[in-house]
């Protein structure tokens, strides 16, 4: 095939299809046309065109969490390559597996005054799981040396944990210059395999959780994974185990499971709180959205801590940490499953009969509630399609999205490795380019008009729907405290006067706009069955004012239950 002259970058594209990694983003540039231009060409690959870097990399971020496998980008050099962090820092923290692919200048050149140069080898070393650097080859040069690096870069892109590898490709001129490329027989990896729980690990589990009258199981952020929710729920039959999700671990349909970690921490008192604090803690999945849990937790410190996984297993989230044990959590569970299942007290049940109440207070304060913030998240979790593939963006958003039970047959999806509002539509972008059916962004005004250029390509169509809580502008600093105390709250904190509408008409949107519960009731179906060419964004405008009042008003009632 006709491809890049310089046969290097030919030879790793052709090994990224092979083991693949058969999606690339490409932002323009000149430096990195060698990689364009061999993966443009490769049959097997798919290219996407996004020519602003960070919205590129969160969209690439939303492909490969979709798709379940790895996903490469690649852009110039210079300033490009650091629009990248935002989402590799994600990309990292939630242990999603990017090729992130940098053009360079040669070495001779960095800090020497040359256009679109700076120290690029490692830029990303504080969050990105192992870095490379090709050497410095020209056309007709061997390529051996780059063969034997190819290798090890796809080697740490495919085994565990995953994570983002950064490659940098230093290129000297001519960049455009094409030839033929023979691809080579496929190249075989060394996959590292899963391991067994060791005797030692199995004895010291097994002694811990039968002396452990307070289990709790707290599953973090996961990936929806139905083995893994069927043995949650099998364990939660126990009555000496809580488990305690949300929304973002997609568990969910299991009577014993407490699904609403805040709602439900709001009625215990502090004459109740020794009931209620574990024994034995295991964690599972990414990063816990509750700040109430954590504090709890904080103070309340388990006998035995145990976080199970593979990826940033030495996180000591709650200050407790004893075990970590390095295994797929499915394998970990299954042989809790074969342990003598003795139940030692109510503990589980005690959690949940509390679940139980918060969610009748739930539904007696949400019957009667003003409108709000809270009513409209009401409304929309119970307008969602079963089927649809939810999206919350960060900050206030994500937060009253936990307050309600989850969907039976909806996946939730958010940016919460590190929490930030800089990509969450771009990243919902990646994954309705990666499926069809209906996905569903819900986001703040702020998020939204931060991550607008997520709508500057052509590849997002009708089954994106995004819906917009207009509010004024970073309701989370109404909802958490300290930013109301200060003289800079109005001023400083999030406040905005940007257009909602003026974004849509900018960027080709479908645009409607609701102001109450009567118009939402009236727009909402054909929000989201009418399809055209182009997403759809619905404004929902509610009164700044009110929203922090209310959800104030919600936990004091939870409180005095």
């Amino acid at each position: 095939m006709q491809t890049t002259a310089l046969k290097h970058v030919a030879y790793l594209a052709d090994l990224c299809a092979k083991h693949e990694v058969l999606d690339i983003v490409l932002s323009p540039g000149s430096r990195n046309a060698p990689i364009i231009i061999a993966f443009e060409a490769h049959p097997q690959i798919n290219t996407y065109l996004i020519h602003d870097e960070r919205v590129a990399a969160f969209f690439a971020l939303g492909l490969a969490e979709s798709k379940k496998r790895p996903v490469a980008i690649a852009c110039t050099s210079g300033s490009a390559p650091l629009n990248y962090a935002p989402a590799i820092s994600e990309a990292y923290y939630r242990s999603i597996p990017l090729l992130v692919l940098t053009a360079d200048r040669p070495a001779h050149l960095i800090d020497q005054g040359d256009g679109q140069t700076i120290r690029q080898y490692n830029v990303f070393a504080n969050y990105i799981k192992q870095s490379f650097q090709f050497p410095e080859i020209k056309i007709g040069d061997s390529i051996d040396l780059a063969k034997i690096e190819a290798k090890k870069v796809l080697e740490a892109l495919i085994n565990k944990p995953l994570g983002p590898i950064h490659l940098n490709l230093p290129f000297d001129e001519p960049l455009y210059k094409m030839e033929d490329f023979l691809p080579e027989e496929l190249i075989k990896l060394e996959l590292n395999q899963d391991t067994e729980l060791t005797t030692v690990e199995k004895d010291q589990i097994k002694e811990i959780w039968e002396k452990s009258e307070k289990k709790m199981i707290l599953v973090g952020q996961h990936q929806p994974d139905k083995e893994l929710e069927d043995l949650l729920g099998l364990l939660a039959n126990d009555p000496s185990v809580a488990v305690l999700v949300e929304n973002t671990s997609n568990v969910k349909n299991f009577a014993h499971i407490v699904h609403c970690i805040d709602r439900t921490l709001a009625t215990i008192t502090e004459e109740e709180i020794e009931k209620y604090s574990p024994d034995l803690l295991i964690s599972l999945g990414g990063a816990i959205i509750s700040k109430r849990i954590k504090a709890f937790l904080r103070k309340n410190k388990p006998h035995s801590n145990i976080k199970v996984g593979r990826f940033l297993i030495e996180e000591d989230t709650y200050q407790s940490l004893t075990h970590t044990i390095k295994i797929d959590e499915k394998l970990f569970l299954n042989y809790l499953l074969g342990l003598e299942n003795v139940p030692t007290s109510n503990f589980g049940g005690k959690w949940k009969q509390k679940d139980f109440l918060s969610r009748e207070i739930h539904d007696q304060f949400i019957s009667s509630v003003s409108y709000s913030d809270l009513a409209v998240f009401d409304f929309l979790l119970d307008a969602i399609p079963d089927d649809a593939h939810l999206h919350m963006a960060n900050s206030s958003v994500v937060r009253y999205c936990q307050l309600f039970d989850p969907v039976k047959g909806t996946h939730y999806f958010s940016n919460r490795g590190v929490s930030g509002i800089d990509g969450s539509s771009s990243t919902a972008a990646g994954h309705a380019v990666a499926k069809n059916n209906l996905q569903v962004l819900i986001s703040g005004d702020i998020s939204f008009f931060y991550d607008s250029n997520a709508f500057w390509n052509k590849y997002v169509g009708s089954n994106l729907k995004v819906i917009v809580i207009s509010n004024g502008g970073g309701e989370i600093f109404n909802i958490i405290p300290g930013p109301s105390s200060t003289t800079s709250h109005q001023t400083f904190f999030a406040p905005t006067t940007a257009n909602v509408e003026g974004i849509c008409n900018a960027y080709d949107l479908n645009f409607i706009q609701a102001n109450n519960l009567d118009e939402l009731a009236s727009k909402l179906p054909a929000f989201f069955t009418n399809f055209s060419d182009r997403p759809t964004v619905l404004e929902i405008r509610t009164n700044n004012s009110e929203n922090a009042a209310v959800l104030a008003d919600y936990f004091k009632v939870l409180g005095h239950s």
